[in-house]
């Protein structure tokens, strides 16, 4: 069984309960991994991570619950290198934010642009020269890397191996991938692919949500994303427990996007919570 230490809440989960209530409530039945955003309340605004909470008030507030803060997520267009500088200057900004608060990993995502005109190598070859730089970056304040890939059709870099092959071309050492469950499912791995073509040694974290909406795998978007549910059109948990059968022993985050979530209170954050790794855990059951 997968202990509770090992899950973790995405504040997208609970997005209007306010950070100290969130650690509060995740710590009360053993959870002790949080995932931060920079877009909680819409586009990326950095000064939103902390909820406006000083350093020293989060830092007092995570000892107190003993909890973690597992990502910071995200750093957008993270594969263009036009935009390379920016990016730094955003992910230096929230490094230096969370500076002494034990940060372990920051997540960066692709390009999503039908306008996109570069070809499959000239993506490739911006994403390992960004990749590069994000990590002396990174090696500065002890934080790693990992790199997200979209499965929406319309993102740069859409495939696990597609980012395997950027982090060995790279030769960084403080990134891996997440592993995210809608993603997986947009991007159609098969059962197949995910066993020949995927390095469990790559997944540095795992992402879970349902999707229980009857439309085409191409329509779906993060509005259809919810904690998870017994219809789930993804088998999340299922991909779960095929992940842990393979070797992880890793982090399994719930990272649910439905802007219907900004309407839950604690006790149904709490309450979705729970089931959430309850269905987890059940799954284990159906692949014996």
């Amino acid at each position: 069984m997968i202990s509770t230490d090992r899950f973790c809440l995405n504040r997208k989960a609970a997005p209007g309960v306010k950070l100290d209530e969130t650690l509060e409530m995740i710590s009360s039945i053993g959870v002790n991994n949080i995932e931060l955003r920079n877009d909680l309340y819409g586009d990326p605004d950095n000064s939103s991570i902390m909820d406006s909470m000083s350093n020293s008030d989060v830092k007092i507030a995570l000892n107190k619950n003993g909890v973690v803060i597992k990502t910071i997520n995200a750093i957008g267009n993270m594969d263009k290198r036009s935009m390379v500088k920016e990016n730094i200057e955003s992910l230096t900004e929230m490094l230096e934010m969370t500076k002494n608060l034990d940060l372990k990993n920051f997540v960066f995502c692709p390009v999503r642009s039908t306008e996109d005109k570069r070809t499959s190598d000239e993506k490739k070859a911006e994403a390992i020269a960004n990749v590069k730089d994000y990590s002396k970056v990174l090696k500065k304040y002890g934080v790693n890397g990992l790199i997200e890939p979209l499965g929406f059709t319309d993102s740069s870099l859409r495939t696990p191996w597609e980012g395997q092959a950027i982090i060995d071309e790279a030769g960084v050492d403080n990134f891996k991938l997440v592993a995210d469950s809608f993603h997986y499912y947009l991007a159609n791995i098969t059962d197949k692919q995910f066993n020949e073509k995927v390095n469990i040694d790559y997944i540095g974290l795992v992402h879970l949500s349902s999707v229980f909406a009857n439309k085409k795998r191409e329509e779906l978007d993060d509005q259809d994303r919810y904690m998870l549910g017994q219809d789930d059109v993804m088998q999340s948990a299922e991909l779960a427990q095929k992940i842990e059968a393979r070797g992880y022993k890793g982090i399994y985050a719930f990272e649910p996007f439905s802007d219907d979530l900004k309407e839950w209170d604690v006790t149904k954050a709490k309450e979705e919570l729970e089931n959430s790794i309850k269905l987890v855990r059940d799954a284990a059951n159906t692949l014996v």
